[in-house]
């Protein structure tokens, strides 16, 4: 089956469900969309769309659309070895059927409600960029035990998003937040790679960092329609944390590693 290459109509496919396809819109931006393999089913009442995103070791899988025509897709395209899932529930059993599914969590798509937004008190953070890449890579390291280093995190988006961090007196770094992607022409940014140092949470720095994150992306792209981050549902005290910056649950996924067993 060709991929879909037109950007105009990839573009109005996923602005049928813009908060839920609010990264792959990010991922029709210079620099990621060089990435991006498009395939397009249902008909034109009710279009779908599957992505794969290559930039990582295992592709990224993100559909759009009625179970059905997600499921002919996905038997038009070839087995991939491995795949990382950004999916709806609805998708799950379709991919459970192809491969075996490892690591699987519930997560939240959670949307910025800018009226609701105020920026947190005691927000002195500093603005990160690729200087502080080793401050945060050994930030990063604390949560290795623990497997809760952040997903995807690469040195371009450093280079290219917004970040910021909190340090203590002694120049140590002890949380940080950014961004996943921030896509001006697409009006849309995903806030990520958030992570605090074990010995320092319960004393508000997520939420300032993430404060901070989100006060720059509103101050520096006043048009910005959709602010976007995913969290896993067990993660109570990042809900928490989200939810009083003014974000909203909008829809549940599914996130895991999917395995062909062949």
């Amino acid at each position: 089956m060709p991929h879909l290459t037109d950007a105009t109509l990839i573009r109005a496919i996923l602005e049928t469900d813009r908060n839920w396809a609010a990264y792959a819109l990010g991922d029709l931006a210079p620099g990621f969309v060089e990435h991006a393999e498009w395939y397009r089913g249902g008909d034109t009442t009710h279009p779908a769309l599957l992505l794969l995103y290559r930039l990582f070791t295992e592709p990224v899988l993100f559909s759009l659309g009625e179970a059905a025509d997600v499921a002919q897709l996905l038997t038009e395209i070839k087995t991939e070895p491995a795949l990382y899932l950004s999916i709806r529930p609805e998708i799950l059993p379709l991919i459970k059927a192809r491969y075996t599914v490892q690591h699987e969590a519930a997560m939240w798509r959670m949307i910025l409600n800018p009226a609701r937004f105020q920026v947190p008190p005691n927000t002195e953070c500093t603005r990160l960029d690729l200087s502080h890449l080793p401050a945060l890579r050994a930030l990063y390291t604390d949560g290795q035990a623990t497997g809760e280093v952040p997903d995807f995190f690469d040195e371009l988006m450093l280079e290219n998003g917004v970040f910021y961090g909190a340090y203590d007196e002694h120049g140590i770094l002890l949380a940080s937040a950014g961004t996943h992607l921030v896509a001006p022409h697409e009006s849309v940014a995903a806030v990520g790679n958030v992570y605090t140092r074990r010995d320092q949470r319960g004393r508000g720095l997520a939420r300032r960092v993430t404060g901070a994150v989100v006060a720059d992306l509103l101050r520096g792209t006043p048009t910005l329609r959709t602010v976007a981050l995913n969290v896993n549902q067990q993660n109570l005290a990042a809900l928490t944390v989200y939810e009083h910056l003014g974000f909203e649950r909008y829809c549940q996924f599914y996130e895991g590693l999917a395995t062909s067993p062949s």
